[in-house]
């Protein structure tokens, strides 16, 4: 069996509200924020293709740096822009990983780890213990506070069996309130294993989480040293 194996759809079709400007496109340490999250998936040995959902200039701009890339038009939702991306994908792939295009310093070898467990159990994403305790609040003051030993922070890849996703995607896919993919398997039954990543991979939000990946990227660039 080809150890390639995966199709990656790289989620990139943001506006960027809250930066101000497309954020997947911000320099990171002389680096477009994607720039990097393409890198790092194609770093992963499974990664058989990368299907980029993106605005046309967006796309122009990568694909001049990276070659064999496919483009799927962002959707109105996140979710719309999966499902267009996962029609775009090569029926040859058996597992589809889905990464945000925002999250630029995840680990390769995460991500393969998610990719193999995903092969191993249908369904995984990566995660994070949360480390603040939280509090769950109705009406403006605390109504519960959660068992913290027992919550995890989804990042991403989430890796799936392909046709688990896309069964998901056709029975679920109308569901506007979801906030990611692995809440459409779950509802179809599918237990989804949990994987752990590291810290590292932030997701790029606010101008404060540029600041704190800046000096994540380059802490992780002296350890390659």
């Amino acid at each position: 069996m080809s150890l390639k194996r995966a199709s990656v759809i790289i989620v990139a079709g943001g506006s960027g509200n809250r930066m101000g400007r497309p954020k997947q496109m911000l320099s990171l340490n002389g680096k477009a924020v994607l720039e990097r999250a393409v890198e790092a998936m194609l770093k992963a040995p499974s990664t058989g293709e990368i299907i980029v959902v993106a605005g046309a200039d967006i796309f122009k701009r990568l694909a001049k740096k990276f070659k064999g890339l496919k483009r799927a038009l962002p959707g109105d939702t996140r979710l719309q822009s999966v499902q267009n991306g996962v029609a775009a994908a090569d029926a040859k792939y058996k597992l589809i990983a889905v990464h945000d295009g925002a999250r630029p310093l995840v680990s390769p070898a995460a991500a393969q780890a998610c990719l193999k467990a995903a092969a191993e159990t249908k369904a995984a994403v990566l995660a994070v213990p949360v480390k603040d305790t939280v509090k769950e609040v109705k009406d403006g003051f605390v109504s519960k506070t959660l068992d913290r030993a027992r919550l995890w922070a989804a990042q991403t890849p989430q890796c799936y069996e392909a046709a688990t996703l896309r069964a998901a995607l056709k029975k679920y896919g109308a569901l506007k309130n979801a906030t990611d993919e692995s809440q459409l398997v779950e509802r179809l039954g599918v237990k989804v294993a949990v994987v752990p990543s590291g810290y590292e991979n932030i997701k790029i939000t606010t101008p404060e989480d540029l600041i704190i990946a800046g000096a994540l990227c380059r802490n992780l660039c002296r350890k390659k040293r």
